[in-house]
């Protein structure tokens, strides 16, 4: 059941304001003046179409209406109290800019200040009109009998399309509820295993062969370029580990001139090889176990 507005009586001729229970406190504010009555939004855009007279609307009087009226409204009042505050500004600027004489030199410098009140006004109006309008247009289709897909507002319509049970019933058993929801759960099919995943497996001989391929293809190769294109991290420390193993094989001579600086890496020569009487043949120690 909808909730009675909170009026404030007054006589036709004097301006009165009353509160509607509504979402937007634009639409839910009412004036009532001698020469228009509806919402507060509208009585601004009646104002800016000139369809009423700004200089006979008495602010104060409005002013005084609403806030004996807010006095009354129960709950929160500050919404109301910023939408009045708003609007009423709005009205004293372009009242004061009606009454008051102005120059052409005051208008040029409160041209050059912003945009003029009124055309402000306007141009909302002129938005406004174009959404109140597809409204209408929409509800005037909808009443037509053209067939529209729609969603029904009505709460308890679509409740009963959903087979919801009146509210005086007694409350279904647990036990029912659970034992339906298993039927429903098995007419679905189970869901599909996940893919198996294969752990990838990185050794230092994978690493160290394209070190190799590597300097085949060039004398010198920089460390941090050859990594350069790679996201995973465990590849690239194997790498490094594989340099280093290398290294240690008398395979490789590393050079570096700085910290942090490039990597410079290339192949030591057969005859370095056979001087360091490091025999090249041997595999790779995956386990490190010798590393020092």
């Amino acid at each position: 059941m909808d909730r009675l507005p909170v009026p404030v009586m007054a006589p036709r001729e004097t301006p009165a304001i009353s509160f509607t229970f509504d979402r937007r406190p634009e639409t839910a504010t009412q004036v009532r003046l001698e020469a228009f009555e509806g919402p507060l939004a509208l009585l601004l855009a009646l104002i800016e179409q000139r369809q009423l007279d700004v200089l006979t609307v008495r602010l104060g009087d409005l002013a005084a209406a609403y806030l004996e009226a807010l006095a009354l409204l129960p709950g929160d009042r500050l919404p109301h109290l910023s939408t009045f505050v708003g609007v009423a500004s709005q009205l004293i600027l372009i009242k004061s800019r009606a009454l008051l004489p102005r120059s052409s030199a005051l208008a040029e410098a409160a041209a050059e200040e912003g945009p003029d009140p009124e055309e402000e006004l306007r141009r909302r109006l002129v938005l406004y009109r174009v959404y109140r309008d597809a409204g209408l247009a929409l509800r005037a289709r909808l009443e037509s009998g053209v067939a529209l897909f729609h969603r029904e507002p009505a709460a308890a319509y679509a409740a009963g399309v959903a087979g919801a049970r009146p509210a005086d019933e007694a409350p279904l058993d647990p036990a029912l509820l659970a034992a339906a929801l298993v039927r429903t759960a098995q007419l679905a099919p189970p869901p599909a295993p996940p893919p198996e995943l294969v752990a990838r497996t990185i050794t230092l001989a994978e690493c160290a062969e394209a070190i190799r391929a590597a300097l085949r293809g060039a004398p010198l190769v920089v460390l941090q370029e050859l990594v350069a294109g790679i996201r995973d991290r465990v590849l690239v420390v194997v790498t490094f580990l594989a340099m280093l193993e290398l290294v240690k094989r008398r395979e490789l001579v590393v050079e570096q001139d700085a910290p942090w600086g490039p990597i410079r890496c290339r192949a030591t020569t057969t005859a370095e090889r056979i001087a360091a009487g490091v025999a090249t043949d041997v595999p790779i120690d995956e386990t490190l176990a010798d590393f020092a």
